[in-house]
């Protein structure tokens, strides 16, 4: 297992296909890495690699996205969200599509997720490791994957928290004060790509009133989501960063449920990213680079579940 390498998964909804055929071409590949941390869908594609569950990413995502309980006006209804997050976060790991908590458990690999505080606006962050795997799959991955104004929060260790992605949508800076110089990051968008300011100021005040600062993180995620994508330009010149993100253009929008378009991003992320296996195990293989992405100071501003700030001991 390669140790003082970060695998960094951002999510992206049902973009995260790609990265589930990414990470299954890791499996296969023998790409052992030893930290992986994920927001979103995101957390639970890199849930599958640290259980090694080979191909649980492309029955969750591409398989039984038919479901009349995954998505839809019915879930509304019941639960006040788009998505079924009973049917995905309980029915989904404990029968249609059971997830291996005792290998979850017993790994060798340590999964951090991040959720947004709807009280603070600020991310936390949870490792798997002393806690229930149940716990940790149907209530901080559901908080992780909660949408604002798209599905209710989720109470987290007595806190009111939301979609991880709102406040740090592309963690690399987590995984660096984690104590990983280097990081292996999967994104779910095009090169090129940034992301264009937040439209729904009035709508989302409105429906956002009893939690200002994440009304406030979700005007800022923007600006900090691009300040994240500049940050790994500079990180890849460096030859600290290795990222992954789909080569040809994307068709899967975030609630796409095409099982067509769906099981063509899997293998898209599966085959491209054997495509350029033989360059990444070079990159793993290599000495790390000088220190020059100017990551070291925020190893003291992160912040733990626990309120403990900068690296896990």
């Amino acid at each position: 297992m390669i140790e003082g390498v970060g695998l960094v998964l951002e999510g992206g909804g049902m973009r995260v296909t790609y990265t589930g055929g990414v990470l299954d071409a890791f499996m296969d590949a023998g790409v052992d890495l030893g930290y992986v941390i994920g927001v979103s869908a995101g957390s639970n594609a890199g849930s599958h690699y640290v259980a090694g569950q080979r191909e649980r990413s492309r029955c969750v995502f591409v398989d039984l996205v038919g479901h009349p309980r995954y998505a839809g006006w019915r879930n509304v209804v019941r639960e006040r969200s788009w998505f079924g997050m009973d049917f995905l976060f309980r029915a989904l790991p404990d029968e249609l599509a059971p997830f291996d908590y005792d290998a979850f458990r017993s790994s060798p690999r340590t999964l951090v997720t991040g959720v947004t505080d709807c009280l603070s606006g600020a991310p936390r962050y949870y490792s798997q490791r002393d806690r229930d795997p149940r716990w940790y799959v149907q209530t901080l991955q559901r908080a992780s994957c909660s949408l604002p104004l798209l599905s209710p929060p989720v109470t987290v260790e007595g806190r009111p928290c939301v979609d991880g992605g709102v406040s740090d949508s592309i963690p690399v800076r987590r995984a660096v004060a984690d104590g990983n110089p280097r990081v292996v990051v999967v994104l779910t968008r095009n090169a090129g790509y940034r992301k264009p300011p937040q439209r729904f100021r009035a709508v989302g005040r409105l429906l956002l009133r009893r939690y200002p600062a994440l009304y406030a993180a979700m005007l800022r995620r923007s600006a900090l989501y691009n300040a994240s994508l500049d940050l790994l330009d500079e990180m890849e010149r460096a030859g600290s960063a290795f990222v992954l993100r789909p080569v040809r253009p994307l068709v899967v929008g975030r609630m796409e449920r095409d099982v067509g378009r769906l099981e063509a991003l899997y293998r898209q992320g599966y085959d491209e990213t054997m495509t350029t296996m033989p360059a990444l195990k070079d990159w793993l293989g290599s000495p790390p680079a000088e220190e020059s992405h100017g990551l070291a100071a925020c190893a003291g501003s992160c912040v733990w579940s626990d309120g403990r700030r900068g690296r896990r001991q």
